[in-house]
């Protein structure tokens, strides 16, 4: 059973979001931490985009202030492991099919899977071209 069927077999879910790299990595991965400490049931990371066209004004500001820093995918990856070796709450990352595409879809994927992230939201992929991604779901 994932982590993610886990915490619903359970009932509701209380499940933070927050800017990866805003306002820097390793603070990231302490508030997550802390999330997680103080009853997280799930958290949501958002992957800094530029053109962040579902989003707020506040989250929109996040994603600048994370990417005016220079945070990369490779970075957030590189949070998420480490995360991991103190952490096994389940972890979704939200992000548009722009950056994953860049990346690589088979890449990012796979990194998903290694990093130890349990899902992944993509908002600007309309349901019916799911099959862009479906493939390299691992």
């Amino acid at each position: 059973m994932s982590r993610i069927e886990y915490l619903f077999k359970k009932g509701k879910a209380f499940i933070p979001f927050i800017t990866a790299g805003d306002p820097s990595p390793e603070i990231t991965k302490e508030l997550i931490l802390m999330m997680a400490e103080e009853g997280a049931g799930l958290v949501e990371i958002g992957i800094p985009f530029s053109d962040p066209i579902a989003e707020g004004p506040v989250i929109q500001a996040a994603d600048e202030r994370a990417l005016n820093q220079g945070i990369t995918v490779d970075d957030i990856f590189d949070m998420v492991k480490s995360i991991r070796t103190q952490s096994d709450i389940p972890l979704a990352f939200m992000t548009y099919v722009n950056p994953v595409l860049v990346y690589g879809p088979d890449r990012f994927m796979k990194n998903c899977s290694a990093s130890g992230i349990d899902a992944v939201i993509v908002p600007d992929l309309p349901f019916e071209e799911r099959q862009e991604l479906k493939p390299f779901l691992h």
